[in-house]
């Protein structure tokens, strides 16, 4: 008789924790007062071992999942315990053992498990999938449960075969939605248990090159439905995302470029389209703003994942990262300022864009109209001073950033220095407010922002000498007689034995310098 036959106990989900705990303990060497006691407790019981223990418990999952599909609840947590259990190393050695976990790693579709077919339970196939992965790359797990990785990814590709055989017409229709959904959320969750080279490289190949041009397909076809949408992204958010360095090919391969082109593509098709797009008169997060932050945040996974040299794009003539940048940077433009504080998902990723657009590309920022570039500006500006200390960071991160190219290269005669000086005879007025909103902040903001705004401060005295002394009159000029000579004083110790040098060495010296000199004067500045 088949596990799923068996009769199950229906306490035994209540006390999987304990059990748990009594699994991973049979397996360590001299039993402990506590296994002594889940001992005597499943003889009591008439239970078995810790293995007819776990049997009995899994059993039940795996009749969890069979024969209620349709309550969420039941589903949600049975495939958190499952995946607790699978999370330990102790006991997810012993699921490799059951024969109802092997199962599972073999028939994870919807013909077995009706759960996968119910759109209330969309979300789970993620970790369902995330779980029998983990399972499945553990050390011996392909072994003991007699699967290999591709064969167990096989059904979701043949879906993705069949769904990229599809004209565009018929890739819309509506009897691909929950296909295209599923595909993508199964993906997620097997991606996310990817934690070396070796499985990422086995996933990458099966995608490529049969499978990866698909997803800029759907984000052109299903631009507007957010199920759709939000299922593609969170896939290949994590897909690109280079997590434990597991993103790292051969130095002769060119998949790293084929990843960061395949990124390019599903966000430059889906960013024109919802560009061209009215704006909704319903919920703007919902409908526009949500799919658009996390389109932002997989092109941030890409830009800083350190897989792609991006001086090959330029060389060879490639327009695949200038599109990328192009149609981001024509998104977050699109966005109201205030809006972007106000969506705290959609405000990291905003800036997350911004501060890896000027610490990788500025020449490509510095290339702006000048109209463009202070409107990003603007937005660097207000985003210094969000009550998040993360946005201050980016955005402090990305005055640094500029600050530091400003003084490194203001004696060269290179185009962007041309471009930039063009910027500042326009608004000459950029370094002097952005140094007297830094210094604001440290001297009379709230305490989370002090360590994100010291870093660019450095770079940006030396990029501009007179808006910091200009900061320092006026600040000296607003206190008292007593004060002024107090805070004279203090800005003289500030700077005493500083260097003219962005060295990591001079930077922590001048920090340290700065936390004192900002102790010491909020002890008699005055507003």
């Amino acid at each position: 008789m088949f596990m799923w036959d068996q009769v199950a106990n229906p306490s035994s989900a209540t006390n999987s924790v304990s059990v748990v705990g009594m699994m991973a303990a049979k397996l360590d060497s001299g039993p402990s007062t506590k296994q002594k006691v889940y001992q005597r407790m499943f003889e009591h019981l008439g239970m078995g071992d810790h293995t007819a223990v776990a049997n009995l418990i899994v059993t039940k999952i795996g009749n969890n999942l069979k024969f209620w599909p349709e309550d969420t609840e039941i589903v949600q947590h049975t495939l958190d315990l499952l995946l607790d259990m699978a999370g330990g190393y102790s006991s997810s050695k012993l699921l490799l053992t059951l024969d109802t976990v092997k199962f599972l790693a073999r028939h994870h579709t919807e013909d077995h498990f009706p759960f996968l077919a119910a759109p209330a339970n969309v979300r789970y196939r993620t970790t369902f999938h995330a779980t029998l992965a983990r399972l499945l790359l553990s050390p011996t797990g392909s072994e003991k449960l007699g699967i290999s990785f591709e064969t167990f990814v096989e059904p979701i590709l043949n879906t993705l075969n069949m769904l990229g055989n599809l004209s565009s017409s018929d890739l819309r229709n509506e009897a691909a939605r929950r296909p295209l959904i599923g595909a993508f959320r199964d993906l997620r969750g097997i991606a996310s248990s990817l934690h070396n080279r070796k499985a990422y490289a086995e996933l990458f190949d099966l995608m490529h090159p049969a499978h990866l041009p698909l997803l800029a397909k759907v984000a052109d076809a299903w631009h507007d439905q957010v199920d759709v949408i939000v299922s593609l992204l969170r896939f290949l958010q994590e897909f690109c995302h280079n997590k434990a360095n597991r993103v790292n090919f051969d130095q002769s391969s060119p998949n790293g470029i084929l990843l960061f082109r395949t990124t390019s593509d599903v966000v430059c098709a889906f960013g024109r389209r919802l560009l061209a797009s009215p704006l909704p008169e319903g919920d703007m997060y919902k409908q526009r703003y949500k799919c658009m932050s996390i389109s932002l945040s997989v092109l941030n996974s890409a830009l800083s994942g350190n897989y792609v040299c991006f001086g090959v794009f330029a060389l060879y003539n490639d327009p695949c990262l200038d599109n990328a940048l192009d149609v981001a940077l024509q998104m977050i433009l699109s966005v109201p300022v205030d809006d972007v504080i106000a969506y705290p998902k959609l405000s990291k990723s905003y800036f997350g864009f911004v501060e890896i657009f000027f610490r990788h590309h500025i020449k490509s920022v510095l290339a702006l109209e000048t109209g463009i570039l202070m409107q990003l500006m603007n937005s660097v500006h207000e985003g210094l001073q969000a009550s998040d200390p993360q946005l201050s960071s980016l955005c402090a991160n990305a005055i640094d950033h500029l600050a530091t190219f400003y003084y490194e290269n203001m004696n060269k005669d290179k185009i962007e220095m041309h471009n930039l000086n063009k910027h500042l005879t326009a608004q000459p007025n950029l370094f002097s407010s952005l140094t007297a909103t830094l210094f604001n902040l440290l001297l009379f903001g709230a305490p989370q922002h002090h360590w994100a705004v010291i870093k660019p401060m450095l770079s940006l005295m030396l990029a501009s000498e007179s808006s910091f002394t200009s900061y320092k009159d006026h600040l000296i000029s607003t206190q008292t007689p007593e004060n002024q000579q107090n805070l004279n004083e203090a800005f003289q110790k500030l700077l005493h034995d500083v260097q003219r040098s962005l060295d990591s060495a001079n930077r922590e010296r001048f920090t340290q310098k700065l936390v004192t000199f900002r102790v010491a004067v909020r002890g008699f500045l005055t507003l």
